[in-house]
Order: structure tokens, then C-alpha cells, then sequence
């Protein structure tokens, strides 16, 4: 009966139906997310466990080389096919998986921001979640994007209920979950787990009400998942034994090394970073060079290829502290800038409309719209007087920020941080006098009583 109720609320609905006309929209974009993802990816791997399930393929062909979770999640409904899928009827299934999850993931938005704030400020957040759906964005692409919004999600929702009802088991059987599976789709969020600890010091010392209260589940819950995830991982390299795939360890030097260059010499070219878009880069072409550097100096020391890259990158870090905060920084801010990379300005078109003065215009307003939602969000953390009772909110978006600020970042990587966003941006914009005004006024024709 709860369930129905669930489906069946006036908000729910409405999610539902504008959801689906959001998806309309997206589908006639002159853009879309890549279909399949990466080469040898999410989809590739999920479709091999699940022909192996049918017992269609040998189990040498089933791998889990980057993170389970999305594999984990793709793989059953995959299936549900012949025997012989072609990659579109599997990209069809997927697709569904990713509406199911996205619009669960809005109605989990809606029900946190109201437990943590009130109905007002929860309609705000899914308004902002309308009025800059990157999300559906991703819904078309057979990645990592979808699953981990709706882990974020699912963490959102459970420390909501957390926080109203300490004592319940489900509810922090939830919040660990949806920690686990955040991890699980993105390895590099392992940080809030470290963010959770010291939240937990620094109550020890500060707010021992909040110790008092939450201080033991929190620590068990942390400890708990982090277990699960060393044990999921661990599954994964057994799965990957005797098998040929990427070396985790030499594919995380790779990209540190991308992100020592990045904004490097030319802080503010935000072009993607590969050999079609920009051949042209200094960063790009000394990045090339550098690696060349390295491999010979590899084999003539004869050092393992880690061993080289870890060299360099502590070397280089300590040589350039300047260099490396103004990195931090252009980063931490390119990573909340969105730049349509995959169509050109002059092939942009919406409609009948087209042209280079479309494209800017459309991502004039994109941004636009998503630094109203940042200036809500930090409005939110310099007026909120308890940061403690927010912190798997703020712990996302700063955790992602930490890792992708020293490493390499694209506005993908950030894309977990984005219910974060919403939420804060929510609370953070309804305390603004005109905007509680407008909200206030709105609610009436959604909350009739």
C-alpha cells in the first residue's frame, strides 16, 4: 500500500509526466551523451556478464575492470533479450533503466529536501532539477552517470530520514547502502567516507549533542561500507584474474599526469582534452611530449611504468606549488562549466533555428541557470547555522572537488555533486526574500490545502 501511495501523490505525478516530456526534449537535442560510453566500458562489460548469465559466452569473457556497480545494474536487464542482442536492443533496455532510476532519483530528491527543509523549499529543488536537467542529459548514454545521481540520491533521501529518526535500523541500512553503491559507480567519491570521519572528530570536540546522537551509527555505517567496498572490489579482481584488462594502478598515473597539465600554461581553454578538439593545445602537446620523456626514461632505468609516473607527479607537485593551486582552483570552477564539445558552432541547431550565435546563446543560458543553483548552494552553507546536519551533502560536492581538483576533471565527474547542488541551492535560494515570495505564491496551485 505504501508503494501505491508513493506512485500515486499529486508531486509524484507530476514528476512523472514532466519527466517524460523533459525526455522528448532531450531526444531532439542536436547532442546526445555517447550511446555505448567509453570503448570497452559499462556497456561492453555489463552485456558480456549478462550473455554469461544465459550462458551464451564463457566466463573469461566477463570482466569488471573500472567500477561494478553500473554492471551490476545494466547486467539483469540485459537479459531479457535473444540470444543473439544487437547493441541497440540492449541500449533500448538500458536506456529504460536510466528513466526508471532518474525519475525515482527526482522523487527521493523532492521527499529529502522536504524532510531537511519543508514542502516549499522541496518544490523549489525539483523546479531547479526542471529548469537545468543535465540529467536527462545522461539518460541516453549507457554510463556510470545515471546509476551514481541515483546513489547520491538514495544518500540524500536515507540521511533525511536519518536525521528525523535516529534510532531506525532501515534507515541507516539505507544511507550505507547508497554510500556503498556511490562508490561502487565512482571509486574517486571514496573521500566522503574520509570527510564522515573527521565530521565525527571534529563533533567529538565541538558538538557532542551531534556525537551523542548520531556519532556511533555513523562510525559503524562508515566503517561497515567500507568494508563492502573493499570486498566488492576485491570480488572484482578476482572476476579479472587471468584476464586481459586495464591496469588499474598505470590508468590512474595516466590520468594524474592529464591532470598535471590541465590549465597548466593556458588556464582558461576549456576545450576537451583530445587529439581531435584541440591538436593545437600547448598543454596538450607538452602533456604528449612529457609522456614520450618518460617512457625513455623508463627504459633506461628500468623502472616499472608506475614507479616512473609517481616519480614525476610528486617531483613535479613540489616543484610547482603555485601551479598547482592555480590549478586546483580553475578546475574546481571548470568543473561546473558546461560546453557542448561533440557538434560545432556552426552545425548547432535547435529546431529551425541554427548557427554559432544559437550555440553560445544556448550555452550562454545553460550556465547561467547553473551558477543561480552554485550561488544558491554556497548562500546556503554561509547562512545555514548547523553544517554538521547537512554534511553527506556538502562531503559529496567537496570530496569530488578534492580528488578532480588534484587529478584531472572534466564536469561529468562532478555530476554526483549535483543532487547536492539542488538541495542546497533549494534551501539556499528560498531564504532569499522575493524568491520565498514567488515560491510562496507558486505553492498554492501545487499544495492546494
Amino acid at each position: 500500500m505504501s508503494a501505491i501511495n508513493f506512485l500515486t501523490k499529486r508531486i509524484n505525478i507530476g514528476i512523472i509526466l514532466i519527466s517524460s516530456l523533459m525526455m522528448l526534449v532531450v531526444i531532439n537535442l542536436p547532442f546526445k551523451a555517447k550511446p555505448f560510453g567509453d570503448k570497452d566500458s559499462f556497456f561492453d562489460e555489463a552485456k558480456s556478464m549478462a550473455l554469461f548469465l544465459k550462458g551464451e559466452v564463457g566466463y573469461e569473457q566477463v570482466k569488471l575492470t573500472k567500477a561494478p556497480a553500473p554492471v551490476f545494474i545494466y547486467a539483469p536487464s540485459f537479459m531479457f533479450t535473444s540470444a543473439n542482442p544487437i547493441d541497440m536492443d540492449l541500449w533500448y533496455r538500458g536506456v529504460a533503466i536510466n528513466f526508471i532510476l532518474i525519475t525515482i532519483s527526482l522523487m527521493l530528491i523532492y521527499r529529502a529536501a522536504r524532510n531537511l527543509f519543508d514542502e516549499k523549499t522541496a518544490l523549489v529543488s525539483i523546479l531547479l532539477l526542471f529548469l537545468f536537467p543535465i540529467h536527462f542529459y545522461y539518460v541516453l548514454g549507457i554510463t556510470a552517470e545515471i546509476p551514481v545521481f541515483f546513489a547520491a540520491s538514495v544518500i540524500a533521501f536515507a540521511w533525511s530520514n536519518v536525521y528525523s529518526d535516529p534510532l531506525r535500523f532501515s534507515n541507516w541500512l539505507l544511507f550505507g547502502f547508497g554510500l556503498w553503491l556511490l562508490i561502487m559507480c565512482r571509486p574517486n567519491a571514496l573521500l566522503i567516507l574520509v570527510l564522515g570521519f573527521l565530521v565525527l572528530g571534529y563533533s567529538f570536540f565541538k558538538r557532542k549533542d551531534f556525537l551523542v546522537t548520531f556519532g556511533k551509527r555513523t562510525f559503524y555505517t562508515l566503517i561497515l561500507c567500507g568494508l563492502s567496498c573493499f570486498a566488492t572490489l576485491k570480488l572484482a579482481s578476482r572476476v579479472n584474474e587471468n584476464k586481459k584488462v586495464y591496469d588499474q594502478e598505470g590508468l590512474f598515473y595516466f590520468v594524474a599526469h592529464q591532470g598535471r597539465y590541465q590549465f597548466r600554461e593556458e588556464p582558461f581553454d576549456f576545450r576537451f582534452w583530445d587529439d581531435d578538439i584541440r591538436p593545437d593545445s600547448k598543454d596538450y602537446k607538452n602533456w604528449k611530449l612529457k609522456a614520450k620523456d618518460l617512457d625513455i626514461y623508463r627504459i633506461k632505468t628500468g623502472k616499472t611504468n608506475s614507479e616512473v609516473y609517481r616519480e614525476y607527479l610528486i617531483n613535479d607537485i613540489l616543484e610547482h606549488p603555485f601551479t598547482t593551486t592555480r590549478q586546483f582552483f580553475i578546475k574546481s570552477l571548470f568543473g561546473q562549466v558546461y560546453i557542448v564539445n561533440s557538434i560545432s558552432p556552426q552545425n548547432f541547431h535547435l529546431g529551425p533555428l541554427k548557427g554559432p550565435f544559437l550555440y553560445w546563446a544556448f550555452l550562454f543560458v545553460v550556465n547561467l541557470i547553473n551558477i543561480l543553483i552554485v550561488i544558491g548552494s554556497l548562500v546556503f552553507l554561509f547562512k545555514t547555522k548547523d553544517l554538521l546536519k547537512y554534511w553527506p551533502l556538502w562531503s559529496i560536492t567537496l570530496g569530488l572537488l578534492l580528488f578532480h581538483g588534484m587529478m584531472y576533471m572534466e564536469p561529468r565527474y562532478m555530476f554526483p555533486a549535483r543532487v547536492s547542488l539542488y538541495l542546497m541551492s533549494a534551501a539556499g535560494l528560498y531564504s532569499i526574500g522575493w524568491v520565498r515570495r514567488k515560491m510562496n505564491f507558486i505553492s498554492k496551485f501545487v499544495f492546494p490545502n
